[in-house]
């Protein structure tokens, strides 16, 4: 219960200084201090829920790929405005399929977030296989994606399974190509 008030407390307090102390202000802001010092007690405990309770090293591993995270969001960033302000720099954009080796779940969604951080990639999981979107095809990328496909599974704890199939030669299109 004194957790129920503190969180209260908090919260009217943040909205008190936020509306400068006015009076007009207060009734509304007692409403939602309290909606929000209430929720916390409707949402069930993790173990409730359902979640896995290997959260917290999933979390923890997730920090340790922190460094890898800044540093392809700065040399990505680079690279793309090199791009741009370079005319003759190579840009052949074109599309590919790469065959995920991770199960269903959050794991390939993190995998197209941080594919997207690489230099001139934008990527998104359909299905089995994740479409990925390079400006500069001319430059292989399968080995970076497998690399870090397999740092995801470390994060997320799971194992890669083995493609079921032979994988498809990488379709690409794009300038050039026959799609």
């Amino acid at each position: 219960m004194l957790g129920g008030l503190g969180r209260f407390a908090l919260f009217f307090g943040i909205w008190w200084l936020l509306t400068d102390a006015r009076a007009d202000g207060l009734v509304l802001g007692a409403l939602f201090a309290a909606i929000a010092a209430a929720l916390p007690l409707l949402i069930p405990e993790p173990r409730d829920a359902g979640m896995p309770r290997a959260l917290l090293p999933t979390v923890l591993r997730g920090l340790l790929l922190l460094p890898f995270f800044l540093w392809q969001s700065l040399y990505g960033g680079i690279d793309v405005a090199a791009r741009a302000f370079k005319p003759r720099m190579p840009l052949a954009p074109a599309m590919f399929d790469y065959r995920l080796r991770l199960p269903p779940g959050p794991a390939p969604v993190m995998l197209a977030s941080l594919v997207s951080l690489m230099p001139g990639t934008l990527a998104i999981v359909s299905g089995a296989r994740l479409r990925v979107h390079v400006l500069d095809a001319t430059q292989d990328c399968t080995d970076e994606l497998a690399l870090l496909e397999a740092q995801v599974a470390w994060m997320f704890g799971v194992a890669l399974r083995a493609p079921t199939a032979p994988a498809p030669p990488a379709r690409r299109s794009g300038p050039g190509s026959d799609a």
